[in-house]
């Protein structure tokens, strides 16, 4: 990987980063103050339902703080070394059915190794857009995921039956985490295809591998 495609890289996970916060941290904090504000009119009419809305409140900055703990989580450089390949994706799957309890998902994931451990998180961070991509803008609610070993690559497969990428209410919205899926591929000289339809959305992304073990 050379400096302008590691930049490239760079780049592309800050403006992650960057719609990350918008869409969860920036929106709670924005509700989190118009509850507060609802709490001091109540405190001045109706003591008990401040008390409600308070309780409501603090349950909200709970859920704020879990999501904090998931964003930093997931930027830390060392995620693999910390709790394993396989124990990555469970998390995620969990991740997802607490965001959409009617998703039926299906992860089918080898054990993979590489020397270069940057390449294993690509492949997660990859197929964790993926899957956001999905529930934000499909209405899936079926997803599956598989990353397949195949020696001398890596391939990956996310499939939907939602609606498709040029259909729906949220067309075209979803490019953002697209231009992040292929430009961390291209990081790691690999190469993405999508074919989408009324029927759902199925990415096929093939990684070259090098072999060895995770330090």
């Amino acid at each position: 990987m050379d400096k302008k495609e590691v930049l490239l890289l760079k780049e592309a996970e800050r403006k992650r980063i960057a719609e990350e916060l918008h869409d969860t941290t920036v929106q709670d904090m924005v509700c989190l103050s118009q509850q507060l504000e609802l709490i001091l009119l109540y405190m001045e009419q109706d003591v008990t339902l401040a008390r409600l809305e308070t309780a409501v409140a603090r349950k909200h900055v709970k859920s704020m703080i879990n999501d904090m703990r998931d964003t930093i989580y997931n930027l830390r450089p060392m995620i693999l070394s910390d709790i394993g390949w396989q124990a990555l994706f469970d998390r995620l799957r969990d991740r997802m059915l607490s965001e959409d309890p009617r998703l039926r998902i299906h992860f089918d994931i080898d054990a993979v190794e590489t020397s270069d451990e940057i390449t294993a998180i690509s492949i997660y961070r990859v197929v964790c857009e993926g899957c956001q991509n999905i529930i934000k803008h499909s209405g899936a609610d079926r997803i599956e995921v598989s990353v397949k070993d195949h020696g001398t690559f890596i391939k990956v497969c996310i499939r939907d039956n939602g609606v498709g990428m040029n259909h729906g209410k949220d067309a075209g919205k979803n490019h953002f985490g697209l231009q992040f899926m292929s430009e961390r591929v291209d990081a790691v000289s690999g190469k993405m295809i999508i074919v989408s339809d009324l029927t759902g959305t199925l990415i096929e992304i093939e990684i070259p591998m090098e072999r060895g073990e995770y330090k």
